[in-house]
């Protein structure tokens, strides 16, 4: 799993190298929803991304306040739906998707925000 997700988070990018723990396997689509406990229904994900999806698969897009699924990492492109401001330390959600991801996973909480300044800092990041 670390392999096909370049060792970083599926959701949120963020590399498990410059992290202090390993990340966790996510289920996509949760088991209580159904999932199943395949390889194509995992995904890596960074301790915030996890601990804040829980058992979701939708979230409010802020944009159109209507609720709208969670990007899924093996179907979706993380480009087509993301996009970084220029200095690397926001996420933005270029589609309904990527909005409510964003906002569901709190991609952009102070910890995350103030992690990639020191990240930036210490030329770690991106």
């Amino acid at each position: 799993m670390e392999k096909r997700a370049s060792r970083r988070c599926e959701y949120c990018h963020t590399p498990q190298d410059i992290c202090a723990y390993t990340f966790h396997l996510d289920h996509i689509t949760p088991q209580s929803k159904g999932g199943e406990g395949i390889p194509a229904n995992y995904a890596l994900s960074c301790f915030y991304c996890n601990s804040f999806k829980r058992d979701h698969t939708t979230g409010i897009d802020p944009e159109t306040e209507q609720e709208e699924p969670l990007f899924h990492p093996r179907r979706q492109k993380w480009n087509d739906h993301f996009e970084w401001t220029e200095n690397h330390t926001v996420i933005t959600g270029k589609t309904p998707a990527g909005r409510a991801t964003v906002n569901r996973l709190q991609m952009n909480n102070a910890p995350r925000l103030t992690a990639r300044l020191l990240w930036m800092a210490t030329e770690t990041w991106p």
